[in-house]
């Protein structure tokens, strides 16, 4: 399936669908997403649950111009759509060896350039969810590695994908039990999931997460505030799969809370 692109990058668009050679569309420079080619890959990610068809087709294009420009930002977005298509594979055999697939493509982004943040940062997230997947012993022997990357995203760009670290290590320190079995620890988390929020405060992730942690330390008002800012907030189509155990979490604490 062919996706439909602007004027000023038809020229490169084109023959990356029509299958010419990987140096017939390299770009000059460094610009290899300018923003027409940014705003597809948003809109493939954010449709993933809704229309997985553009989204294998993009990640099949950025393929192709990763192999062509050996660009490591090109890389990271490969990396980005490849976690949007583990997140909505049902099978979680599949699954996993997807996200295991984003964590290497990650890496060669990093061996480029070990700055990188896109692919620090996707790197993080899909050993996150391959964490979920395991037992509780590989579990927490993924969790530093984790730590460590989402660390190094917050030192480069704490706003990166909505403050997508600070969420990240507020939800991890918050789960993960504290010493001597691991390094939970609720100061931290509420320290990160206040930062996110101050950064995005209509995000509603960052909401979920900071009302959870609030309510378990025992300011209920609060915790009240951001799950009925939830529940009364629209959710298009498209994130309703995104969001949804979000907007569970919201709905427990409206109960717990009276509200």
């Amino acid at each position: 399936m062919m996706l439909c692109w602007q004027a000023s990058i038809l020229k490169y668009s084109m023959l990356a669908f029509v299958g010419m050679s990987h140096s017939a569309f390299a770009l000059d420079g460094a610009n290899f997403l300018p923003d027409e080619y940014r705003q597809k890959i948003d809109v493939a990610v954010k449709r993933n649950a809704v229309d997985r068809p553009a989204l294998l087709s993009t990640i099949t294009w950025i393929k192709q111009l990763a192999q062509s420009t050996n660009s490591p930002e090109a890389i990271a977005e490969l990396a980005r759509l490849e976690y949007a298509n583990a997140e909505v594979e049902t099978e979680k055999n599949k699954r996993i060896e997807l996200y295991k697939g984003c964590i290497s493509t990650a890496d060669k982004a990093l061996a480029i350039n070990a700055d990188e943040i896109g692919a620090l940062y996707w790197k993080a997230a899909a050993i996150g969810k391959l964490s979920e997947e395991s037992g509780i012993i590989n579990a927490l022997r993924m969790t530093r590695p984790m730590e460590q990357l989402f660390l190094r995203v917050i030192a480069l760009d704490e706003k990166y994908d909505n403050a997508g670290a600070h969420k990240a290590l507020g939800r991890m320190y918050y789960k993960l039990p504290g010493f001597p079995i691991s390094f939970g620890n609720k100061e931290k988390a509420l320290f990160h999931l206040y930062k996110a929020h101050a950064l995005f405060p209509d995000d509603i992730i960052t909401r979920a997460f900071y009302a959870e942690v609030l309510l378990d330390l025992g300011r209920v008002q609060e915790a009240r505030k951001h799950a009925e800012f939830i529940l009364g907030t629209p959710v298009e189509v498209e994130n309703s799969f995104r969001y949804s155990r979000f907007i569970e979490i919201a709905r427990d604490i409206a109960r717990k809370t009276g509200a």
